[in-house]
């Protein structure tokens, strides 16, 4: 990929986020946060992508744009307590208040550090930068270098949780990278194995469902407040017992999935 392709990629991806951004200034939808969520991922595997092949100076996303994400990550992991707990019919009348107000000061911080310049300063410094022409068999030797990843990871007996979120980032990037190229770098998939994408997606999807649970469970575990009752009090001691057996069941149905397709796959390193 030559550099004005790169830098067109770039740029194209920075427009979706701010354009997404904007959506979000209307009330942060569950699935407008998602759109935004994903878009950002994909822009961050692009560059992880790039920086496999260039020098250490290549650029990453700005300090202030990365706070802009953690907000909106912060108001997903509530939004997504707050619809599991609905789902469940738990009557938590003290917690779920926390979990509003804890997006209503997010959405507050939002709108405190927001501002178009932003995207300005982020798209100058990603798509202003002078990166390398980049070989199609970059892409084979990025996923190589995720799938070796993912398998050191799998190998450390009972992978802690940070080690189980490392291994969606690689396998996400490999996700992301690859439908890039299908619209963007179709040279690079002719240098390279067939990707197993519904497989890799369900890997993503669980580790995904397993880390919002234990998001759950470690903020529920953390919750404390002098306003609740009793019933609420063993309401939450109550889901704490049950998600802690699912989050250890959850773990290694995970790390024996990977295991099992890393053996089977014939890609995989």
């Amino acid at each position: 990929m030559k550099r004005d392709k790169i830098r067109k990629v770039i740029g194209g991806k920075v427009k979706e986020i701010e354009k997404l951004s904007k959506k979000l200034d209307g009330g942060f939808e569950n699935g407008t946060l998602h759109e935004f969520r994903i878009a950002v991922k994909s822009l961050r595997s692009f560059l992880r992508l790039l920086r496999s092949t260039q020098d250490e100076h290549t650029p990453k996303i700005t300090g202030k744009f990365k706070r802009l994400y953690h907000i909106t990550g912060a108001i997903r992991d509530a939004q997504l307590e707050l619809d599991k707990l609905t789902a469940n019919k738990a009557s938590l009348p003290v917690y779920t208040d926390k979990l509003r107000n804890d997006i209503d000061r997010q959405k507050i911080e939002w709108e405190r550090r927001y501002s178009d310049k932003v995207f300005r300063k982020m798209e100058k410094r990603l798509v202003g930068y002078e990166y390398d022409t980049v070989s199609p068999d970059s892409l084979a030797a990025f996923h190589y270098m995720k799938t070796t990843g993912i398998k050191k990871l799998t190998k450390t007996g009972d992978a802690t949780n940070a080690q189980v979120h490392s291994i969606r980032k690689h396998v996400k990037d490999i996700l992301y990278t690859t439908k890039l190229a299908q619209k963007k770098w179709k040279p690079a998939l002719q240098q390279m194995p067939s990707v197993p994408t519904e497989e890799l997606e369900h890997i993503a999807s669980m580790i995904g469902d397993y880390n919002d649970e234990r998001i759950q469970f470690e903020h529920l575990s953390s919750f404390s407040s002098t306003k609740s009752e009793a019933a609420e009090i063993n309401a939450i001691k109550k889901i704490i017992r049950k998600e802690s057996a699912k989050i250890k069941t959850g773990k290694n149905q995970i790390l024996d999935v990977v295991n099992k397709f890393g053996k089977k796959d014939k890609a995989w390193p």
